[in-house]
């Protein structure tokens, strides 16, 4: 296959990614290569696992990202990080999603006799909860984005 996916769960947030080459913006004979990647959070919160007050499932706002992408045969780690996805800091109530698509455009000399992929990336997204009107804690919570890899197409 050459698209590579995750899921990772936590007691607020489902993240789920996949990744897909994008031949018409890559050019291999230049060792760039570009993909696009397509992230869904989902708020999973229920009365249940958030501990709400009031028997209700808390909303989630995203307020920043950081991800890291390495590529294949590189000791470091390119880190991408900021405020929000795109420009917004989305507000999910609960069982609602956000979806959003990105590119990671790449060096990197391909090693395709021992492997299709070229990176791999994993991140984490920061969200605090509202609870009614404010929000119920002033220090973010953590929800992982698992690791996923950018794989060429087959020749």
């Amino acid at each position: 296959p050459n698209d590579s996916s995750d899921t990772l769960t936590t007691p607020y947030l489902r993240v789920q990614v996949t990744s897909t080459y994008r031949p018409e913006r890559s050019d291999p004979k230049m060792d760039k290569h570009c993909f696009a990647y397509s992230v869904r959070i989902t708020n999973t919160a229920t009365p249940e696992n958030s501990g709400s007050a009031g028997g209700e499932a808390p909303s989630i706002q995203l307020v920043s990202r950081r991800f890291e992408i390495q590529t294949i045969g590189s000791d470091t780690k390119d880190i991408v990080q900021g405020p929000g996805v795109t420009g917004r800091q989305p507000l999910l109530k609960p069982g609602e999603s956000f979806e959003y698509t990105s590119t990671a455009p790449l060096s990197v000399r391909p090693m395709r006799e021992k492997t299709g992929v070229v990176a791999r990336m994993e991140g984490e997204y920061s969200f605090v909860v509202l609870d009614g009107d404010s929000t119920s804690s002033d220090d973010p919570m953590k929800a992982k984005m698992g690791m996923f890899h950018f794989v060429l197409p087959e020749e």
